[in-house]
């Protein structure tokens, strides 16, 4: 008896194929707009690389196209939404080790609340792990910090 196996994976090429980027560049910038918060930690929050939203908010050249995984994670997002999961408590661990995986480019506790628009108590917090728990946007935008820096210095030590 002759039977149609169906294949596992239906659509493969959803992994790999790309999409224009100007509705979601447009999309990205509205997000931003109306939310207050920054396109990277946006990118975090939908669960698409720092860089990514970084390319498409500043309308770089390259990023004519995006992958269709990274346009649907930013589809998924509405300014709403952003706000009401970015204002929810988590826990902080995360924002931490991330600093932590710093090490001496991590900036200090100042510096740090300036970035993050953090009073200077919740900094200091973050950087020496006593802080339990923050607002999701906090963690996003500490995540879209770090990434920011190690991508910031990985470019310039390849100059070297």
């Amino acid at each position: 008896m002759d039977r149609y196996v169906t294949p596992a994976v239906t659509d493969a090429d959803f992994w790999t194929s790309w999409v224009p980027a100007a509705p979601f560049r447009a999309w990205l910038i509205h997000l931003a707009d109306a939310t207050g918060f920054t396109p990277e930690a946006i990118a975090v929050a939908a669960g698409v690389s720092t860089a990514v939203g970084r390319a498409l908010a500043g309308g770089e050249r390259r990023s004519h196209r995006i992958r269709s995984l990274d346009a649907r994670g930013l589809l998924s997002l509405d300014a709403e939404a952003l706000r009401w999961y970015g204002s929810c408590l988590t826990d902080a661990g995360l924002a931490h080790r991330a600093l932590i995986e710093l090490g001496s480019f991590c900036p200090g506790s100042i510096e740090l609340a300036q970035r993050l628009g953090l009073e200077h108590q919740t900094a200091q917090g973050l950087l020496s792990g006593d802080l339990q728990m923050c607002r999701r946007e906090v963690l996003w935008h500490c995540i879209a910090l770090t990434q920011a820096i190690m991508s910031t210095r990985a470019a310039a030590a390849c100059r070297l």
